[in-house]
């Protein structure tokens, strides 16, 4: 076993305590667990990374030491103050979500998440420290967290088979354990109205400026980051921004997230104005990503809120004509067209899918293992790049079979179920769960679900809303 397999079914075990219990004891051995594991996983993946940041230190002696030391101030001052004010956790998390970083070092390339990473090493911070002092820690998931649990420690085991050990380790390390982490600790929250409020704000103001980007590159066809989607623009008869994002779909996505949250303010608390004005601003940005999956996103997310306010006449009325009209406008994009032109070559990864799923019916070709295992047998196997899957289910049947597409349904229904069932106000429950089903949605075409803290943020929303938590519409303005 190596080092990159051991640290990640280390750290998964740690997790499920941390996501599930309430025992002091198990819940610090459990952390002791996740964090040698992380480590563990970290000095296998980010060695080549590692020995270069090293080299250049030892170059720049002064520059590093400095570098450290700020780094370290930074992270003892962010948490003190996760500490004094836990609720700052949640507002940090939403406004590091979207933040992702160019990284270079090693021959590596990789557009991180560097500052929610910060966020998650600061709450790491925290719960050592309330641990060793003895703090009440509580968790309060419910049946989110030991469908989380199991879905994350199956994920690692799958590493032990994985036919891609380098991008599973990837993926655990990046993803899964340190947004299991953060759903753990968000676990421990009991947002209240105040908290929400702050934190839709950060969202909306976030959302606003990344528009405004898009507005600049709209109007002089200036784009930043990304050369495919540079070069792509040079022949296509429309412009595609993609803002301070690397990909236009991920811009998208985190503005038809925050159309529906605000969708869900005016459906809940009142029709401002000043909201209408923002999600009219909001819209035009999207519609400048002219991506197709955030479109959906946004669709499926103001149908969830309808449910909430449409009788099931009503509701079952639209959705059949949504998909009448959906059904009719693919009919008529085949007609002269391949499946492959129409989906933007999304058919074709889901055949690939298919193939992965034959060779490997029972266990998958483990996390990580889509793209390689898609091209086994082909006469490029290694040219990987460009065979990711753009479909969530489809990449977890295939990387992890049918258990763990049972555990990946499992969480679907424990997170629906909390928003159905659980003791927070409807109004703030089903505008978290619209949202929900929002990213859902666009990872139907977009293979982005485990891989955004939002996702996580929102499925710790949705399973600690407190009953006592002050609904929208009885908000003070």
């Amino acid at each position: 076993m190596t080092g990159e397999q051991a640290g990640s079914v280390l750290a998964a075990l740690g997790l499920v305590p941390l996501l599930t219990m309430s025992h002091p004891r198990l819940r610090a051995l459990g952390f002791a667990a996740w964090s040698v594991g992380v480590l563990i996983v970290a000095g296998d993946l980010l060695s080549s990374p590692i020995a270069t940041l090293r080299v250049e230190a030892t170059r720049r002696p002064a520059l590093a030491t400095a570098g450290i030391l700020v780094g370290l101030i930074g992270l003892a001052v962010a948490a003190w103050l996760l500490d004094r004010w836990p609720w700052l956790l949640l507002i940090a998390a939403v406004a590091a979500a979207p933040a992702r970083i160019p990284f270079h070092a090693g021959g590596q390339e990789a557009n991180l998440l560097v500052p929610m990473y910060g966020v998650i090493a600061a709450a790491a911070v925290v719960a050592g420290w309330r641990m060793l002092r003895g703090a009440p820690d509580p968790v309060r998931l419910g049946w989110v967290g030991w469908a989380a649990a199991a879905l994350i420690l199956f994920s690692a085991l799958s590493m032990l088979w994985t036919v891609d050990r380098h991008e599973g380790s990837v993926e655990m390390l990046f993803f899964y354990l340190p947004f299991g982490f953060l759903l753990a600790r968000l676990g421990g929250l009991a947002p209240g109205t105040r908290d929400l409020k702050v934190a839709l704000w950060v969202q909306v103001a976030l959302a606003v400026l990344f528009s405004a980007v898009a507005f600049f590159q709209e109007a002089a066809h200036h784009l930043f980051w990304n050369p495919k989607v540079i070069v792509a623009n040079e022949y296509a008869a429309f412009f595609r921004v993609n803002s301070l994002f690397w990909d236009s779909s991920i811009y998208g996505r985190f503005l038809a997230l925050t159309l529906v949250l605000l969708a869900g303010v005016c459906a809940y608390r009142r029709m401002a104005w000043q909201v209408l004005a923002v999600m009219a601003v909001l819209f035009v940005g999207l519609y400048f990503a002219y991506s197709q999956s955030s479109l959906l996103a946004l669709a499926a997310g103001a149908l969830l809120l309808g449910t909430g306010i449409w009788s099931r006449r009503v509701t079952i009325g639209l959705a059949s004509a949504a998909l009448v009209v959906g059904l009719a406008a693919l009919a008529v994009a085949l007609h002269g067209n391949s499946t492959t032109s129409v989906s933007s070559d999304r058919s074709t990864l889901v055949s690939d899918g298919a193939r992965v799923v034959r060779h490997h019916p029972l266990d998958g070709a483990g996390i990580g293992g889509f793209a390689r295992a898609s091209l086994a047998g082909t006469k490029h196997p290694d040219r990987v790049a460009g065979a990711a899957s753009h479909t969530t289910p489809v990449t977890v049947i295939a990387e992890i079979g049918p258990v763990g597409l049972l555990l990946y349904i499992a969480l679907l229904v424990a997170v629906a179920a909390a928003a159905l069932h659980g003791p927070g106000p409807p109004a703030v429950r089903l505008t978290l769960a619209a949202a929900f089903g929002a990213l859902f949605a666009a990872s139907l075409f977009y293979n982005a679900f485990f891989e955004d803290p939002a996702c996580w943020i929102l499925m710790a929303l949705i399973a600690t809303l407190p009953a006592q938590t002050v609904p929208l519409r009885e908000a003070p303005a």
